[in-house]
């Protein structure tokens, strides 16, 4: 009787884990028509909802645009005047006032450098930018 009891769970052994693959196929097999159904149906939507009454857009162009500003603008800066003093050379006072000291004796009608006497009125160019600028006399390291 134990040889049959044995042949019997074993059997019965055999059964149920025979039933549970099959059950485990059925369901592979269920879940895989599942997601196949899933992916045909959102695919069909997808198509359905993007023909539905939407134009593309019309083709645009785009022109080139040419466009000119021009600004002007001028602003009146008045001359400085200096008073040359007593001791004071064209040279120092051009040296001083950062400016080129033939642009100075231009604008004063100055012919010789070293004639510049105390109490003479002379007129600075107008700080726009304009005028040249006499070069520094530091030397760079």
């Amino acid at each position: 009787m134990l040889t049959l009891e044995v042949v019997v769970s074993t059997m019965t052994t055999n059964s149920a884990v025979s039933r549970l693959i099959s059950i485990r196929m059925f369901l592979a097999g269920n879940l895989r028509k599942s997601l196949l159904a899933v992916t045909v149906v959102s695919g069909l939507l997808s198509l359905f909802f993007a023909q539905r009454g939407i134009e593309p857009p019309p083709p645009t162009t785009i022109a080139p645009v040419e466009t000119t500003v021009v600004v002007t603008t001028t602003i009146y800066v008045a001359p400085i005047r200096y008073v040359v003093q007593l001791g004071d050379t064209l040279f120092g006072i051009a040296e001083n006032n950062r400016l080129d000291m033939r642009v100075l004796m231009e604008m004063n009608g100055i012919t010789d450098p070293d004639r510049v006497e105390a109490g003479q009125e002379l007129v600075f160019p107008p700080a726009n930018g304009f005028i040249p600028v006499a070069p520094s006399t530091t030397m760079k390291p």
